[in-house]
């Protein structure tokens, strides 16, 4: 292993133990109800929030190749979670308030835990990756559980932004095959978090709203973690 492999080891780690300090360190988080409001909430062919229900179709055609073309345990969770954000948000776009945004956020919470454990296997071996998938997903789905049931979403705060932390570390300091898609990918989801961002800014200078932009944007960035995954198959 070499010395950048192996400070690369211990950097892979820092976001994790950052963000339970940091969450340690601060007050709960409670999910704010004006996140439902939605700038464009425009019904079309009796689908109410029509553009925020339909742009969510990308994480299908992902996830619906994922599955199809892979049989290792990660990459079928990491698909099926990809496949079932299409219906979560869906479900919850039809109808944004907070119960609903529950079984939005449980398969993406899936897909983020399964490409983390698909990750790790750089940094500590292909049986570190493997072994590591059920812990973290059952992880990722008690941060949500731990929302629902407390308000607070410091957990899901950790569980979705360590990943997309971690996963930059990884592609600098390992020999992460097929890398370009990856920062493909990241940067598509980087886009993404600024168009949910700026949502009404957006709507007010296109057709489209910014969080249907994120959606399509993320969607996109899930087809490149196929390709990534289609070519280290292949490189394999």
């Amino acid at each position: 292993m070499s010395r950048r492999e192996q400070i690369g080891r211990y950097l892979i780690l820092l976001p994790p133990v950052a963000g339970v300090i940091a969450i340690a360190s601060v007050l709960p988080i409670p999910q704010a109800e004006s996140y439902h409001r939605f700038a464009d909430q425009r019904t079309v062919l009796g689908i109410p929030n029509f553009w925020n229900v339909v742009s969510n179709l990308p994480f299908a055609v992902a996830g619906l190749a994922g599955l199809l073309a892979f049989r290792d345990l990660r990459s079928r969770f990491l698909f099926a979670g990809i496949l079932l954000t299409t219906f979560g948000s869906a479900y919850y776009h039809w109808s944004p308030d907070t119960p609903h945004l529950v079984w939005d956020r449980v398969p993406m919470t899936v897909a983020f835990m399964s490409l983390l454990a698909l990750i790790l296997q750089f940094p500590f071996g292909p049986r570190a990756g493997q072994r590591s998938l059920l812990p973290l997903v059952i992880l990722g789905l008690a941060s949500v559980v731990w929302w629902h049931v407390t308000g607070d979403l410091r957990p899901y705060v950790l569980v979705q932004f360590g990943p997309i932390l971690m996963i930059p570390i990884a592609l600098v300091c390992f020999d992460v095959a097929a890398a370009n898609e990856l920062w493909i990918a990241l940067l598509l989801y980087a886009l993404a978090k600024m168009a949910e961002a700026g949502d009404r800014q957006i709507f007010a200078a296109l057709p489209l709203s910014g969080h249907s932009a994120k959606h399509l944007l993320a969607g996109l960035s899930t087809w490149w973690i196929y390709r990534w995954r289609k070519r280290t198959e292949l490189e394999q």
